[in-house]
């Protein structure tokens, strides 16, 4: 799997598992940054950034380089913390992807959420009932201008700063690479 795509499956993956509901007001995600942790033999985040697209929104843009094929010997898995006072002082919030290797995370995770990023990015696009895509091809993969659409965010997730931690391990538990996004989500008209 290829790190952008981490990138925004990890928003939609792990919020979309909650139990939706009727929504008051409407759940709005705005991304702050993106910080790679180890792994640069793995995958370069360092050109990919979150700026300003308007006055009001703010868009994933640029470039990241996936350096290996990621195959069933790499491992994901997702967690989320929630800092209730918006002054980076994180609990860790009782939601997460569990484990899975980077071949069945594709077809479980990935094929449900690339309408997201479709008309904004060159990753790839897995069709309707696929069943195995492996490996994730290494390249060079662009995002223009993503907006997340939080419309999968149910509105029991609160309002605040939220961090999702994506470790890529290799199968003798060992860390080999740490992504970590940062959003805050709003709730109003």
């Amino acid at each position: 799997m290829t790190p952008s795509v981490s990138t925004l499956l990890a928003f939609a993956s792990v919020l979309g598992c909650l139990p939706s509901g009727s929504c008051l007001s409407r759940v709005k995600m705005q991304m702050e940054r993106i910080e790679q942790i180890g792994g640069e033999e793995i995958a370069d985040f360092s050109k990919l950034r979150v700026r300003k697209y308007n006055r009001t929104v703010f868009a994933l843009d640029g470039t990241l380089d996936l350096l290996k094929d990621l195959d069933s010997s790499y491992e994901f898995s997702v967690r989320v913390a929630y800092s209730t006072m918006g002054n980076n002082q994180f609990n860790e919030y009782p939601m997460k992807v569990p484990r899975k290797t980077a071949c069945q995370f594709m077809v479980d995770e990935y094929a449900d959420f690339q309408y997201m990023w479709a008309n904004c990015s060159n990753l790839p696009q897995l069709a309707k009932g696929t069943k195995r895509y492996c490996p994730v091809p290494k390249g060079a993969y662009w995002i223009r201008n993503l907006v997340p659409d939080a419309s999968f965010i149910p509105p029991v997730v609160p309002v605040g700063l939220w961090r999702m931690t994506w470790e890529f391990l290799r199968p003798s538990d060992v860390v080999v690479m740490q992504l970590r996004f940062f959003y805050r989500i709003t709730k109003g008209m």
